[in-house]
């Protein structure tokens, strides 16, 4: 059995089929059709808060670390090229992103808006999928990217970010539409 993808979900929709009947006046008769499901991501200003959360908890860290070199070694930290501190800022920023991502499946800034990154069938990402999305995150300009519906380290690792609840209707439709069970919401079926 293959496994379902979220982008393959599908949703009944109602349609109008539009006429004009024998006194010249417009009907619209309802009909049911099955339609692809278009994945609610988490996009624009939502997505830029992410970013400006996890900034701030990288700033923090990145000064965190340099504090601790320079008091070890205060010599050293001021002869330490900028350009290697940017290389080391680069790597603590993966470092951050796969570490939060791999235990927690969501970042502080994805956490305080409740949202949650998933693969293309709806469960957590495989931790080499979660590395390759970390580094995608060093491309110049990939943060730009979030400001449409995917950023670049989405595509690119074939992950989503979408809040608890829609995650929680994606988990639902693959396990009906996979030949699975259904959760039928009515309480009025229990009595």
């Amino acid at each position: 059995m293959t496994k379902l993808k979220i982008t393959d979900l599908t949703e009944e929709k109602t349609f109008y089929h539009r006429e004009r009947d024998a006194f010249g006046n417009r009907t619209a008769d309802p009909y049911q059709a099955a339609v692809k499901r278009k994945v609610q991501t988490v996009h624009g200003w939502k997505r830029f808060g992410h970013y400006l959360i996890d900034l701030v908890v990288l700033y923090a860290i990145n000064f965190g670390i340099g504090f601790v070199f320079a008091t070890i070694d205060p010599y050293t930290a001021n002869t330490v090229s900028d350009l290697m501190w940017n290389v080391v800022s680069m790597l603590i920023t993966a470092i951050y992103y796969f570490t939060v991502e791999s235990t927690m499946g969501t970042s502080i800034g994805k956490l305080v808006t409740n949202s949650v990154v998933i693969d293309e069938y709806g469960n957590k990402p495989e931790t080499s999928t979660l590395l390759g999305r970390s580094f995608a995150r060093i491309i110049p300009f990939e943060a730009l990217s979030c400001l449409g519906e995917r950023g670049w380290h989405d595509t690119l690792s074939k992950t989503y970010v979408v809040t608890i609840s829609e995650h929680e209707t994606l988990k639902r439709l693959i396990a009906e539409q996979s030949g699975g069970f259904r959760v039928d919401e009515r309480s009025d079926i229990l009595d």
